[in-house]
Parts: structure tokens; C-alpha cells; sequence
């Protein structure tokens, strides 16, 4: 068979771009999380407000998680960044930034295939997931389990409980938390933080009686 009438094409070429790119890192080992995780993304539609977006989230092969394409327009030229604001869930963490924000907010810049953003992200952020409640620490890793409470008794999430920062972990909704103890010793202080509502609570960390029974700190 012989085919006439082909027309060469000039080649096209397609990019994308992601203008975040969070590395997910235990706090605990250092390493790559353990379990399942969950991503999703907001877009800002009016100052403290914010509407879901459908754009699934992509893990690279060098475990960055990005929104490849977000940002794209047929016509970037006069278009302005948008507001939008990560969050991730996890079975066994609680992100950092929930010390602070309910997200991890950043703007993205419009491009096309023409018009690369401005300015082109280039390297990743570092992401600490803290443990939660239901972190599985190694055996032999003492454990400090308490609740966070208000001076009226209510529980409270979000409290950044730590030693010396050597070790932290964030209270979940129920004012849970579990914080390791690896190089604690008798006597030393248990500081509580609440960024949020600009409180914080004290406990001096008594061994072994501290592990136990469950403790309860105290903010105001």
C-alpha cells in the first residue's frame, strides 16, 4: 500500500511544572514514613476561606510529593499567582504544620508551554510528620501517653508536646498524645505549646512512674 499526501509536522514538546514539592520525613527516624497517606489541596477563593481542589496529588521517584500542572493556563500573561495550601493525613502521623495552620499554604505562579512560571520551583520542603497515638515505636522505645487539657478540663489538639526538642510529637483531636522518650531522664521537663492559642503548661517527667498510667498536662 502506498501513501501519499503526508504533511511533516514541526515537533511539539509539553512540560510540567509543580510549584511545591514536599518531602514526607518521619520525625522519629528521619527516614520515609511508614503506612498509608492521604493528599489533598485547597485553593484560596477569599481571605480565610477555602474550596477543595480535584487535582490528585503525585509522589516522584524520588518520594517528592507535587501537583504536577497546577498553575497551567491557556493565557498566563496576565494572570496572577493563585493562594492554594497542602494538607496531608496519615494514618500513624500528625503533619508539623498543624502546630500553626490547618495546611501548608504557597502560591502558584501561571505558565504555559511557552511561559515558564516565575519564579520555577526548583527544590523540595521538607515535610516532618510528627507520631501520633497510634505510632508503632520499637519495643524497646519508652513512651510517655498523656492528654492535653485547658484549664476548664476540654481537651486540646494541636499542643506540641516536647523534650528539650529532642523528641515532640502534636496532640491529636482528643488531646491525645505519645511522645518517645529516648534520652530522657528523671526530673527533666515536659514543655507543652500551644501556638494556637498562645498558651503552653509544664510537667516534670517523674521515672519510671510516668509510664504507667496516662498523664495530663495542662495549658493556659
Amino acid at each position: 500500500m502506498t501513501v501519499a499526501g503526508w504533511q511533516e509536522l514541526t515537533s511539539e514538546r509539553g512540560r510540567l511544572f509543580s510549584p511545591i514539592g514536599l518531602r514526607l520525613v518521619d520525625d522519629f527516624t528521619t527516614r520515609s514514613p511508614q503506612g498509608r497517606l492521604r493528599a489533598s489541596l485547597d485553593r484560596q477563593v477569599s481571605p480565610g476561606v477555602w474550596a477543595p481542589v480535584d487535582l490528585p496529588a503525585t509522589f516522584t521517584l524520588s518520594g517528592t510529593l507535587t501537583w504536577p500542572g497546577l498553575g497551567r493556563l491557556r493565557d498566563p500573561a496576565f494572570a496572577t499567582p493563585r493562594r492554594y495550601r497542602a494538607r496531608v493525613s496519615a494514618d500513624r502521623y500528625r503533619p508539623a504544620y498543624l502546630e500553626t495552620a490547618d495546611g501548608m499554604a504557597f502560591d502558584a505562579p501561571p505558565w504555559n508551554d511557552d511561559n515558564d512560571p516565575s519564579p520555577v520551583t526548583r527544590a523540595s520542603t521538607d515535610l516532618y510528620l510528627y507520631p501520633a497515638p497510634t505510632y508503632d515505636f520499637p519495643t524497646w522505645v519508652r513512651v510517655l501517653r498523656g492528654f492535653v487539657q485547658d484549664a476548664q478540663g476540654a481537651p486540646v489538639a494541636n499542643v506540641k508536646v516536647h523534650l528539650s526538642n529532642a523528641e515532640r510529637v502534636l496532640s491529636d483531636e482528643r488531646g491525645v498524645f505519645a511522645l518517645p522518650l529516648r534520652w530522657a531522664t528523671n526530673g527533666q521537663l515536659i514543655d507543652a505549646v500551644d501556638a494556637r492559642g498562645s498558651r503552653s503548661g509544664q510537667r516534670v517527667l517523674s521515672l519510671p512512674a510516668d509510664l504507667q498510667a496516662s498523664v495530663t498536662i495542662t495549658v493556659a
